[in-house]
């Protein structure tokens, strides 16, 4: 290529470079997808590991989406999000553990499998429940647990409350949770996906 003129030679880098933006930004909007579907269906599916997370309501895994890609002075942004607040405490480095504490009272009201769905939703709060009377045990094991009774939900007798007392919601001061998506995982997984893009376009990576 032969540019004449400070003028010309200005030009042709601007072009040059809006086309490699232009590349780049569609390889990053691209694997960002790609990134998506590999943390909801690898990470968000299925029983809870080390390295994945059991999905209950679906909230969290919906919530799983691209972020838009960015253009800044030296470098282009994108990539994933995960957009629930409960969601901090599930992403981050390996070893990492986030301790929750009631924010109001003494302590966490927990959902024993009584209290919950077959998908694992909790059914209802401790104070707001299809519990009956409810009142706070302390188990053979020594845990405070609060007990009730459930309701009738189908038949003659919908609504009443049955008369056999469950324990639905176990009492803790606090709970360490330990995050189960790590984005370094996340990172080595698309790394050579998006090089590999990069050379195909015939964009060099260092």
């Amino acid at each position: 290529m032969t540019v004449e003129g400070s003028e010309k030679l200005i030009t042709v880098l601007n072009s040059l470079q809006g086309k490699f933006l232009a590349r780049a930004k569609t390889i990053i909007d691209l694997n960002a997808r790609a990134l998506q579907k590999y943390v909801r269906t690898e990470k968000l599916t299925g029983g809870t590991t080390e390295s994945r997370l059991r999905v209950r309501s679906g909230r969290f895994r919906a919530s799983v989406i691209p972020i838009p890609t960015e253009t800044k002075e030296d470098r282009i942004e994108g990539g994933i999000s995960f957009g629930t607040i409960y969601g901090r405490v599930h992403v981050g480095p390996k070893g990492q553990v986030t301790t929750i504490t009631p924010k109001k009272g003494k302590y966490l009201t927990i959902p024993l499998s009584a209290a919950m769905t077959g998908a694992g939703v909790a059914k209802g709060t401790a104070k707001g429940g299809p519990w009956g009377k409810t009142f706070v045990a302390k188990s053979a094991a020594g845990n405070l647990i609060i007990f009730g009774q459930s309701k009738v939900m189908k038949g003659k007798r919908t609504g009443e409350f049955k008369s056999q007392v469950i324990p639905l919601f176990l009492l803790r001061k606090q709970v360490k949770i330990k995050a189960r998506i790590h984005p370094e995982d996340l990172v080595a997984w698309i790394k050579p996906k998006v090089i590999e893009d990069f050379i195909k376009k015939g964009i060099e990576v260092r």
